[in-house]
């Protein structure tokens, strides 16, 4: 497969993809790419090669992600800040530097009590299973197997 690079908005991405060189590498400068919005959270698909999809998320302060739910199993990495995660029986705080998995088909709520960024990775990709209501589904990702 091939790796394309696509660029939007204004984060740019450095990188340069060799064609099916093992050990190739492609650099997201998350500094860079991280923007804040005023009226809902930031949502940038970094990568999606088919095996996972991952996915970058600022929010500000008081800013949710409701009733979030998808097939693929989660990883989710708070790298700044904190916010909560709950799901109908359960809440936890995930603070910079914690990781929390989210078995498939969960359905939560993320709230961010502070500014946050938040990278998720889904393993599968959910382009691997039925999409609908994903909210990254409209997304292009920055990266993606063809």
């Amino acid at each position: 497969m091939d790796a394309q690079i696509f660029q939007q908005g204004g984060g740019a991405l450095h990188a340069e993809v060799q064609q099916e060189v093992p050990g190739s590498m492609i650099l997201f400068d998350l500094r860079e790419l991280t923007h804040f919005r005023d009226d809902q959270p930031y949502i940038q698909v970094l990568s999606d090669t088919g095996a996972a999809r991952v996915v970058l998320f600022a929010f500000k302060a008081g800013q949710q992600l409701k009733s979030y739910k998808t097939g693929s199993q989660l990883l989710v990495q708070a790298l700044r800040g904190s916010v909560t995660l709950s799901t109908a029986g359960n809440s936890v705080k995930l603070r910079a530097g914690m990781v929390l998995q989210v078995e498939e088909n969960v359905p939560f709520d993320v709230t961010a009590p502070n500014s946050a960024v938040v990278l998720l990775t889904m393993t599968p990709s959910p382009t691997q299973q039925s999409e609908e209501g994903e909210i990254t589904r409209s997304l292009v990702p920055l990266v993606a197997r063809v």
